[in-house]
Parts: C-alpha cells; sequence; structure tokens
C-alpha cells in the first residue's frame, strides 16, 4: 500500500460520544470507552521505545490490536483503522530482521483493517489492503483461511465501488484460481461454491443475466450433494429460478425449482427457508404452475403461522416482564429507555411476521381458487383479512410507559 503520513491514536481522539445505533457491545458504552482508554495508555507507553525494550516481543503491536478491538466495538472504526496501521507498521518493523516470522499476524492485521475501512465505506483504502493480501498470499507464508477471503472481497468492493467490468473479471479470475487449486475432476471446495456464486452476482449487475443463470446452476449443484445445507440450496435456486425467469428460460425455471421441492420434501422444515418456500409458490404461480405452487405455498404459510405466534407471545412476555428495571449497575432513565426499544422492537418483530402471514395466505388463496378448491381458498383470504385487522390496529403503536414513570 502506499505511505501515508502517520498519524495514530491520541487521547483526545476518544472524547467523542459513542453512537447508540453503531455500539457492538454488551455492557455499557462507557465502560467500555473507559478500556479504549486503558488499552491506549498501554500503547502510549510503549510508542517510541526501541522494541528490545518491550516487555514481551510483540508487546507494542499486541496491545495495539487490542486497543483495535475496543475501538471496532465501540463502533468507531476510524480510530481502529490507524490503530490497525500501527500494527502492521510494527509487525513489519519486527519482520524486517526475521522474514516471515509474523506473516500470520500481519494477515491477520490486515484482514480487520480491511473490515474496518469497509465499514466507513472507504473502499479505494480496502482494496489497496485486498492487493496487499493477495500479493502475501502469494510468498506461501499467510494464512490459507484468510488468502481464500481476499479474492472474494477483491470483486465485492470492485463492484461497491461501481467498477462492475473489472468485478466480473476478478471474480472469473477467483474461480479460476481455485479451481486450478483442485487436484482431482471430483474435487470440491466451500471455496468455489462461494466464488462461483459471487461470479454469478458480477455477472447479473452487468446485464449478463442468462451467464449468471447457468453459473447459479452450478452453486445449485455444489449445495444438492450437501444434505446439512438445505438453506443454501434452497436460497441458490431461488436465486436461479428468478435470474431463468428475467432471461427468458421459464419452462427450466418451473423444473428446477420443481425438482428442488422434491428434493427437500423429508428434511426438517426450517423456519428461517419461510420466506424462500412463499417466493417458490409465487413464481411457479406465475408460471402457470398452480398444481406445483401449491406445496411451497401450503409450507410457507405453515412456517409464517408458527412464526407470527411465536412473535406474539414474545412481544406479551416483554410487556408483562417487570424485571427490566432491576439490573442496579444502570441508571433508571438507561433502563426505561431500553424498554421502551424492546417492546418497540418486540412489536416490530410482530408486525413483520403478521405481513408475512398475510402474503403468504394470499398468495396460497390464489393458489387454491386456480385449482378450484374454492373453499379453502376463502379461508384463506378470511385468514389474511383477520390479519391485516390486527396490522390495522397496531400501526399506531406507542411502547407503554410504567404508570409511575
Amino acid at each position: 500500500m502506499p505511505k501515508r503520513e502517520a498519524e495514530v491514536v491520541r487521547r483526545e481522539m476518544l472524547q467523542r460520544p459513542v453512537d447508540q445505533s453503531r455500539y457492538r457491545g454488551v455492557v455499557r458504552s462507557d465502560k467500555t470507552v473507559r478500556w479504549a482508554v486503558d488499552e491506549l495508555r498501554k500503547v502510549e507507553q510503549l510508542r517510541g521505545r526501541p522494541s528490545d525494550s518491550w516487555p514481551t516481543t510483540t508487546a507494542l503491536p499486541g496491545s495495539l490490536d487490542q486497543l483495535a478491538d475496543v475501538l471496532t466495538e465501540l463502533g468507531w472504526d476510524d480510530l481502529a483503522s490507524l490503530a490497525r496501521r500501527e500494527e502492521l507498521a510494527a509487525y513489519r518493523g519486527l519482520a524486517a530482521d526475521r522474514p516471515g516470522a509474523f506473516s500470520g499476524e500481519i494477515a491477520a492485521a490486515l484482514s480487520a483493517l480491511r473490515g474496518n475501512l469497509m465499514t466507513i465505506e472507504r473502499y479505494e483504502e480496502a482494496l489497496e489492503v485486498v492487493d496487499e493480501q493477495l500479493r502475501l498470499s502469494g510468498t506461501g507464508r499467510t494464512d490459507q483461511g484468510r488468502d481464500s477471503e481476499a479474492p472474494y472481497w477483491r470483486t465485492e468492493i470492485l463492484a461497491r465501488l461501481g467498477r462492475h467490468g473489472a468485478a466480473v473479471e476478478a471474480a472469473a479470475m477467483a474461480v479460476d484460481e481455485i479451481r486450478g487449486r483442485l487436484k482431482r475432476p471430483g474435487d470440491v471446495s466451500v471455496d468455489l461454491g462461494h466464488a462461483l456464486a459471487a461470479y454469478a452476482d458480477q455477472l447479473d449487475a452487468v446485464g449478463r443475466v442468462s451467464e449468471a443463470a447457468d453459473v447459479t446452476a452450478e452453486v445449485v449443484a455444489y449445495w444438492r450433494e450437501h444434505s446439512d445445507s438445505t438453506a443454501q440450496f434452497l436460497f441458490a435456486v431461488d436465486r436461479l429460478g428468478e435470474r431463468l425467469v428475467r432471461s427468458g428460460r421459464t419452462e427450466e425455471a418451473g423444473a428446477c425449482i420443481t425438482e428442488a421441492i422434491r428434493k427437500v420434501r423429508r428434511r426438517k422444515p426450517q423456519h428461517e427457508l419461510a420466506r424462500i418456500w412463499h417466493d417458490f409458490s409465487v413464481r411457479l404461480l406465475s408460471l402457470d404452475l398452480p398444481t406445483n405452487a401449491l406445496e411451497p405455498g401450503m409450507k410457507a404459510v405453515k412456517l409464517h403461522r408458527e412464526l407470527a405466534y411465536w412473535a406474539r407471545e414474545h412481544h406479551r412476555k416483554v410487556e408483562t416482564a417487570d424485571d427490566w428495571d432491576d439490573d442496579h449497575r444502570y441508571t433508571w432513565a438507561y433502563l426505561l429507555q431500553r424498554r421502551r426499544e424492546e417492546l418497540k422492537s418486540s412489536h416490530d418483530d410482530v408486525r413483520r411476521a403478521e405481513r408475512n402471514l398475510r402474503e403468504g395466505l394470499l398468495t396460497l388463496s390464489a393458489c387454491l381458487r386456480r385449482l378450484d378448491r374454492l373453499d379453502e381458498a376463502t379461508a384463506a383470504e378470511a385468514e389474511a383479512a383477520a390479519v391485516a385487522e390486527s396490522l390495522a390496529r397496531s400501526s399506531d403503536y406507542v411502547p407503554p410507559d410504567p404508570d409511575w414513570a
């Protein structure tokens, strides 16, 4: 990466307020700020001292690593990136006398720095970091897991920069590189599955939809053979069906979705896949395949109905909880605000679950009517209407305060 002016984290930089929407900690943020100050104090005691005077070989970069972690937790990714750059400079100084000795630590710091830079959308800098990761991976001294991430992130960053042509080329190169590492024709790799998915996304982004569908079919083929990867398989099928429809290959779309339904019919239902089942039903119905659309439509309604029930039950428990102000570590004002946020969040979860259920019921009703199962269709419509009434009643919800608040 090009050299920049040496800017480091200083005490006055920690005077800023914490944005609670970005805070990632599990304790009060003021306590985490104190941890950051403590870590910075350790760093300050080591800065400027020769490495042979440090209490341990990696004392300074190790302290900078801890500081960067805490700053990331606070949501201060700009400061965390400064700490990561100083950490990298320290490790490179150590490596000057011992080539390759700290390659793993350098790779870890680069990976963390890339994450910080992407969070604050400094994509050009993040691209420089990924390119350095790729150069280091050629030495064979770095961590293979992080090496395999770098081509994916290069593709992702190029896409976010709007350089979609370059992103397609990068994704294709990543696929070719992984295939080159697989020794035998029968070898498979999770890395290859993810690289193919990224390649398909970039082809789609530049309008090469039919090609994207062909590559997505390879992704589907990969996940089809993994019985413990139902979610990945169905997500890939959903994406494939959508791309086949957009490229005019409607018969293939209907066939691939129908085959996927048959493939996972005996597997245990997963509630997180309710939306996928609904999408399958909608797409098959649009392809004039109501008989095929019925099974995923019924499955989607069943799962969404259960999710709505659990969301309502959870909200009732939150509303009736009387121990929300019992934690002596926090102020009453903070606990009251936290309760309001929890009530609002659980209520939003109910509304989201009910909207999904209503959509699923209306799709199922349309499918049943196409099959002349009119009584069942009317029942589904009636249930959808009842859910719609519930949504209307709760549209102006305001989290209640305790009577004595």
